[in-house]
């Protein structure tokens, strides 16, 4: 037998250090890759394609975010109105987030009474004597309790329950039921509890009284009927309802906020790209395509973007829809991921760098008596002069890539299906207009 050749000193250092240039070259090739797949992935959990498009992206946010065809039934009027002004998230389990809309007190108003229109018609009402009452008595309470513990339906295995959280699975995390006062309607609980998936297809939520047979002999003797509504009075009298005043400050201000512009508002913000309504479109893509964002703007801007959006484009105004990019509350990791998977991935490949001395800011002066003669600022806003359509490009050197500018001055169709008209500018030209736009802020 054969014994291993033993290695001189300077073998085992030649090795070592392959070793370490192996493992670099691993870290270097790995590391980008699985950012860009964090990247991707979170494109896909916020649900950008909703609104963009984005070639070879997609998103199950639609089958995520809830159905809103019975939100009436489900949710007080007040406390929707403060969410729909301040989103906040309700279901932990899902990946999707509701993002902020920068609601005007009337156009959270309409949404909120459209939103409180789409109602069950065809649900029975509860009998009288079955409605809530606003209080719950104490052998109620008790019997409650004992319903919600880990011997019988075990609530707490999935639901929050103020800073507790529950001991199952995230996946299968529920709302938190301290907020049931302030949030749902009391009687659309016994509903709820009656057959989640009547209301919710989708839902994780158990049928634990979908006949008469399932509920727990030995509490309220086996009624369920009276354990249902035993759990509604306890759920939704445990503590006082928080005040929500907002509401109905926005009534008195703005009476001709109604349905009828809420449910108008529904379809035009895009919220049906996300919610399932019956009977409404499934909405648009209202948002620019992204394919080749990372080529367009500046890193810089584009992380300051993403942690507060503005307004770009004042056509969507001008031409009659209030579609608007969101805030998703990101944390800055989530900004840095997004940024690097958009700056690396989401690019024109073939764009090449301008030489700065292409766009040299001697030529700005020149620039802006083309910008003026081709007539571009009838519909772009530069400053304080009026403009039309077109994006605001007051800010465009800090936004948009020198490069992506004069590719796109020079044939706007290559990029994007847009209004924008091919002007036929000389490449000159083009490099005018871009210097222009890029160091105009720089002009006397």
């Amino acid at each position: 037998m054969s014994s291993r050749p033993k290695l001189t000193p300077f073998g085992s250092l030649l090795l070592a250090g392959l070793a370490v240039i192996v493992a670099l070259v691993a870290l270097r090739w790995s590391g980008p890759v699985e950012a860009q797949e964090a990247g991707r992935a979170l494109i896909e959990r916020l649900g950008c394609p909703v609104c963009h498009d984005i070639p070879g992206h997609t998103t199950q946010v639609r089958l995520e975010a809830p159905v809103l065809t019975t939100e009436g039934d489900r949710v007080r009027p007040d406390w929707l109105f403060r969410f729909l002004k301040s989103p906040e998230t309700i279901r932990p389990a899902i990946r999707a987030r509701m993002p902020h809309f920068r609601l005007t007190d009337e156009e959270a108003l309409a949404l909120t009474e459209g939103l409180a229109s789409l109602k069950d018609r065809l649900a029975p009402p509860l009998p009288p004597a079955q409605r809530y009452r606003g209080s719950v008595s104490a052998p109620a309470r008790e019997a409650a309790v004992k319903l919600m513990s880990k011997d019988y339906l075990d609530c707490l295995s999935c639901h929050f329950d103020g800073d507790r959280k529950p001991a199952g699975k995230p996946e299968d995390w529920g709302p938190n039921l301290e907020r049931v006062p302030d949030r749902l309607d009391p009687d659309w609980i016994v509903r709820w509890l009656r057959d989640p998936s009547k209301i919710a297809p989708n839902t994780k939520m158990p049928s634990f009284f979908a006949d008469d047979k399932s509920g727990p002999d030995d509490i309220l003797d086996g009624d369920e009927t009276a354990q249902m509504l035993v759990l509604r009075d306890y759920l939704s009298s445990r503590r006082a309802r928080a005040p929500q005043p907002g509401y109905a400050e926005a009534k008195s201000e703005h009476r001709e906020a109604n349905a009828a512009m809420g449910r108008s508002l529904l379809v035009r913000l895009n919220c049906v790209g996300c919610h399932r309504i019956a009977g409404f479109p499934e909405g648009r893509r209202v948002g620019p395509p992204l394919g080749f964002q990372g080529s367009r703007v500046t890193r810089e801007w584009l992380e300051g973007f993403l942690r507060s959006p503005v307004q770009i484009k004042p056509e969507y105004a001008i031409m009659g829809s209030d579609a608007r990019m969101p805030n998703f509350r990101l944390t800055d990791g989530e900004v840095t991921t997004l940024t690097d998977y958009i700056m690396a991935r989401l690019k024109d490949e073939t764009l090449k760098p301008l030489p700065a001395a292409a766009i040299d800011p001697k030529l700005a002066a020149e620039g802006e008596r083309l910008f003026s003669v081709k007539f571009c600022d009838n519909c772009h806003r530069i400053g304080s002069r009026p403009g039309g359509i077109g994006p605001d490009l007051t800010h465009a050197g800090r936004r948009l890539n020198p490069s992506w500018i004069y590719r796109f001055v020079l044939n706007p169709s290559h990029y994007l299906d847009t209004r924008m008209p091919n002007l036929k500018l000389t490449e000159e030209e083009a490099r005018l207009v871009t210097a222009y736009l890029i160091h105009r802020e720089r002009l006397p």
